[in-house]
C-alpha cells in the first residue's frame, strides 16, 4: 500500500520539509520565520519569536507539500534544532515570545537559581553540559525578571511542543527532543526533581515523555484547512535535528559518522558506552539506546555558518548569487589557501590582503580542521569509522565536501544531504 508522509526539520531561522514514500523524496518546502527584541514585564530584553507565527510558518510549508502529495498525507513528524523555551496558559496560547537557543547568556540569573549544579552534574543528568543559552538559562531569566510568569503557566515547553499541541490538541515530548530542554533525567525519561524545584516549575506543568516514533496523535479538524492535512492525520513525535540526520543515512550501527552542517557543524556517531560520550565532553541524544543500546555522540561547533556567512558577506559578496561566487573562488584556490588560516572565532581579523579565492578556500578549510581535530581525539581512543555521511548545506556544494573529505582522510558519501533531518523524521511514519 502506498504512503505519503511530510516530514519537517525545525532550523533554527528556517522550516524545512520534505514529501516522501518511503524511499524517495518527491517535494521539498521551505518557510523562514525571523527573531526580534523581546521584553518580560520589568523590560529585560532577550532574543525571541512570535510562536504564533512560527506555527503559520509550518502551516504554510504542510499545505504545499500536501498538495503536492498523490494521496492524503499519512503521518507527519519533527526533527527541530530545539532549545527554543515557550510558556503557555491553561488554553494553550503563549503567554510570552518563545526564547531563542541563540540568546545571550543570562550568567547572573543562573547563578542565582541554579549555581548549585556544576557542569558535569547537568551533563551527567540530562546528557548534555550546561548551555549557558538554552532553556536552564531562558527559564532563569523568566524566574529573575518575571517569575509569576512560570507560576501561572499551565504548561512550560518548548516552541515544537507547541506546534505538536496546535495540530493535534496534545501535549507530548520525545526523549530526544526532551534533552536539550535540560529538564530530563535522560536515563530514564523523566523529569528531574532538583532543576524542578530551583525554577520553581510543578511536574503538573510539564508534558509527557515518550519516545521517538511513538504516536501523539492525530491532526484535528480546526487544522485541516490552514495545514492541507485531512482531519485524523496521524502526527508522531519526533527527535533532535542531528538524530534524525543520522537515521535518514542509516546510522544503525557503530562505524558510521555523519557530518552535519548546517547552523552549527556537528559530528555524530552511534556508540554503546554513553559514558565514553560524557567523558569526552559530547552531547549526549538517547538515539535508539531504546531499541538496539546506541547512544548519539555529537561534538558541536556552535553559529559556524553565522561566522563563515559574516566573512563571505565582507570578503567575496553580499549578493545573492554569493554563495554561487564562494563555491567559484574556492574551487580556483589551490590546497592550503597558499598558507592562509582563519579563525572562526576572530571576527575581527582582516583578511583584505588576501585573494577572494583563499579566503573562500581557507573558510571552507576552516571547520574541517576543527572537524579532524575531534576525529583524530576519536580514533586514538579506539573509535573506528569506515563510513562517512555529511548533511546540511554544504553538502550541495561541488567541492566543499571533497575539502573535508581530504582534511579528515575519510571518503564521504552524499545520500540525503540538506533534506536528511526531515527525511528522518519523515521515517517514523513508516
Amino acid at each position: 500500500m502506498e504512503k505519503y508522509s511530510i516530514g519537517l526539520d525545525l532550523g533554527t531561522s528556517s522550516v524545512k520539509a520534505v514529501l516522501f514514500d518511503g524511499t524517495s523524496v518527491l517535494a521539498t518546502d521551505s518557510e523562514s520565520f525571523s527573531y526580534k527584541q523581546s521584553y518580560l514585564a520589568d523590560n529585560s530584553s532577550y532574543i525571541g519569536f512570535d510562536a504564533n507565527e512560527f506555527y503559520s510558518s509550518i502551516a504554510k510549508v504542510l499545505k504545499r507539500l500536501s498538495s503536492k502529495s498523490p494521496k492524503p498525507v499519512s503521518g507527519i513528524a519533527f526533527a527541530s534544532a530545539s532549545g527554543n523555551t515557550l510558556l503557555c496558559d491553561e488554553k494553550g496560547n503563549p503567554m510570552i515570545d518563545a526564547y531563542s537557543w541563540t540568546n545571550r547568556p543570562f550568567t547572573e540569573e543562573v547563578n542565582t537559581f541554579l549555581g548549585a549544579f556544576d557542569k558535569e552534574y547537568v551533563r551527567n543528568t540530562c546528557g548534555w553540559g550546561f548551555g549557558d543559552t538554552m532553556p536552564l538559562s531562558h527559564l532563569s531569566h523568566i524566574k529573575a525578571h518575571q517569575p509569576e510568569l512560570i507560576e501561572k503557566a499551565t504548561t512550560v515547553c518548548m516552541t515544537t511542543e507547541y506546534v505538536l499541541y496546535r495540530l493535534t490538541g496534545k501535549w507530548g515530548i520525545d526523549r530526544s527532543t526532551a534533552t536539550p530542554f535540560y529538564l530530563v533525567d535522560q536515563q530514564s525519561a523523566t523529569w528531574h526533581k532538583p532543576y524542578l524545584d530551583a525554577l520553581g516549575i510543578k511536574e503538573s506543568q510539564l508534558m509527557p515523555i515518550g519516545e521517538t516514533g511513538d504516536l501523539l496523535g492525530e491532526t484535528l479538524e480546526s487544522v485541516c484547512e490552514e495545514t492541507g492535512l485531512e482531519k485524523g492525520t496521524k502526527v508522531y513525535l519526533g527527535s533532535f535535528d542531528h538524530p534524525a540526520g543520522a537515521r535518514a543515512n542509516g546510522l544503525d550501527r557503530e562505524g558510521i559518522l555523519l557530518l552535519s552542517c548546517g547552523t552549527s557543524w556537528v559530528e555524530f556517531f552511534p556508540c554503546k558506552d554513553r559514558d565514553f560520550i560524557l567523558k569526552n565532553k559530547m552531547l549526549c541524544d538517547p538515539y535508539t539506546q531504546k531499541t538496539n543500546g546506541l547512544w548519539g555522540g555529537m561534538f558541536s561547533i556552535p553559529c559556524v555558518s553565522q561566522k563563515i556567512e559574516k566573512i563571505i558577506d565582507t570578503y567575496i559578496s553580499d549578493g545573492k548569487d554569493k554563495f554561487d561566487l564562494f563555491n567559484e573562488y574556492s574551487a580556483k584556490a589551490s590546497k592550503g589557501a597558499d598558507g592562509l588560516k582563519i579563525d572562526l572565532n576572530d571576527q575581527s581579523a582582516d583578511y583584505s590582503a588576501y585573494s577572494k579565492e583563499n579566503i573562500s578556500r581557507a573558510l571552507m578549510e576552516a571547520p574541517a580542521y576543527i572537524l579532524k581535530e575531534k576525529l583524530d581525539s576519536l580514533i586514538a581512543q579506539g573509535v573506528k569509522f569506515d563510513k562517512v555521511y555529511m548533511a546540511g548545506g554544504p553538502s550541495k556544494s561541488p567541492i566543499w565536501y571533497k575539502i573535508v573529505e581530504e582534511i579528515i582522510g575519510l571518503p564521504i558519501e552524499i545520500k540525503y544531504g540538506v533534506n536528511s533531518g526531515a527525511v528522518g523524521s519523515a521515517m517514523l511514519s513508516f
